[in-house]
């Protein structure tokens, strides 16, 4: 076959043709292989990052290690949050929310809020006084706070109308009924203690029978009990109204509320026992006995005129059983009074330091004329609580307690006083209480 004369030249620049792609493929795979050797392979993202997934729904799962951006996202219960983000608590959903920290960011969602210009107080010098001056002329301060007076109205009027037939001695009957019934109102009770004739008249109602009687109609206990009661209820967590009683005691001491009585209104006000008393209305003068005594004036005039006397006559004397809430009524006087701190007692008035041998103590309850209510107290308390061992609730137990506690230490205990004691009372004999027959109430 023959070749056309221009053959060479054709095969020239079929030639150079092959010459450029040979140089453009070499070009890439060299490009290529560069590229390959400065990118090193990155591992898949699902083999790095722990996920949690509370259902099979894969759209719901979420990374173990939170990942903040630049806004805030929820962060979930189970989530851990990386140090150093900017973690907040939506208070309208109640969810954490975080993002990366920028220092110095400005809260954009706080612009146009009030800003809180109060002004800062700033403690003084060590040295300067920092106590506030008091005015001088000042009311002094009243824990005690102002009592509210009542709305005027059917039992104001029954109350003061009450007072004023008590103070005449007209119908006492229906007054002290009412007065009894009100004298719980702490407004009321104030009214009572403040008016010194009202108490003159409830403290003789209450003592004796003298001021109210006559050879004809003796007047019945129960006005007895009735007045004590009123004292009672008006004194009792009113410390306003037993500071008024306090003023008029002064004035109570050496006035008789009859001549022919044989003590003063105060140590009268401190016996127990009066003419034709009995259980119930001992009862009732234990109760205005007891708020008498939360006042220091009052209580230490009690014990200046040996008054534990008379409380000490119903602890040992009287053992029938209509006695017995009378007996607890005054163990728990002489309980919160005299021997229980938390009561507001004051430790160390009473008992006295001295204290008879147990054998001098011996016979009868009087004690020979000084009696138990002072230097007898630790046999009789004992022989009380020891005669009543086989009652473990019994009212004489924790009163001999409490006083061994003020007496001997909190730390010693009482069972062995009472051991003690009963076996010192046992060697004299049954005979060694004296008998006596209690009265009764004469209604």
């Amino acid at each position: 076959m023959a070749w056309p004369q221009s053959s060479p030249r054709l095969w020239a620049i079929l030639g150079l043709v092959c010459l450029m792609f040979t140089l453009v493929a070499a070009s890439s795979s060299s490009s290529s292989s560069s590229s390959s050797s400065s990118t090193p392979s990155q591992p898949s993202p699902s083999a790095e990052v722990d996920l949690i997934c509370h259902t099979e729904d894969p759209s719901e799962c979420y990374p173990k290690v939170f990942v903040p951006t630049d806004a805030f996202q929820i962060v979930h219960p189970d989530q851990d949050i990386p140090p150093g983000l900017h973690v907040r608590l939506n208070i309208y959903t109640g969810q954490k929310e975080a993002k990366i920290n920028v220092p110095d960011e400005t809260n954009t969602e706080l612009e146009g809020l009030p800003v809180d210009s109060s002004v800062m107080v700033v403690d003084p010098p060590e040295g300067e006084e920092s106590a506030a001056q008091i005015p001088v002329g000042a009311p002094a301060y009243e824990p005690v706070g102002q009592i509210k007076e009542p709305p005027k109205g059917e039992e104001s009027d029954t109350f003061f109308k009450s007072l004023e037939i008590l103070q005449r001695g007209l119908n006492l009957d229906d007054a002290l009924k009412e007065l009894q019934e009100l004298s719980h109102d702490i407004y009321y009770g104030l009214k009572i203690a403040e008016d010194y004739e009202t108490v003159k008249n409830l403290l003789c109602l209450a003592n004796s029978d003298w001021r109210y009687r006559s050879d004809e109609k003796p007047m019945p206990v129960r006005r007895m009990a009735q007045a004590s009661s009123i004292l009672a209820g008006a004194l009792q967590n009113n410390p306003k109204a037993l500071a008024e009683v306090e003023k008029h005691w002064e004035k109570f001491n050496g006035m008789k509320c009859d001549s022919r009585d044989g003590h003063d209104m105060t140590t009268s006000a401190f016996h127990v026992f009066v003419s034709g008393s009995g259980p119930s209305h001992i009862k009732a003068r234990i109760g205005a006995l007891k708020a008498l005594l939360k006042s220091d004036v009052i209580r230490k005039d009690f014990l200046a005129k040996k008054g534990m006397k008379g409380v000490f006559d119903v602890l040992i004397r009287y053992y029938q059983p209509e006695w017995e809430p009378v007996r607890e009524k005054m163990a728990l006087l002489v309980q919160d009074i005299f021997l229980d701190e938390d009561q507001g007692a004051k430790l160390g008035e009473w008992p006295g330091e001295e204290q008879r041998e147990y054998r001098d103590c011996q016979g009868d309850c009087t004690g020979g004329g000084e009696g138990p209510y002072s230097v007898c107290a630790d046999y009789w308390l004992g022989v009380v609580s020891a005669r009543n061992k086989e009652v473990g609730d019994h009212w004489s137990h924790e009163l001999f307690q409490k006083y061994i506690e003020v007496r001997k230490g909190a730390t010693v205990p009482y069972e062995k006083f009472r051991s003690e004691v009963f076996e010192e009372y046992m060697k004299s004999g049954e005979g060694a209480a004296h008998k006596v027959s209690p009265p009764r109430d004469e209604l």
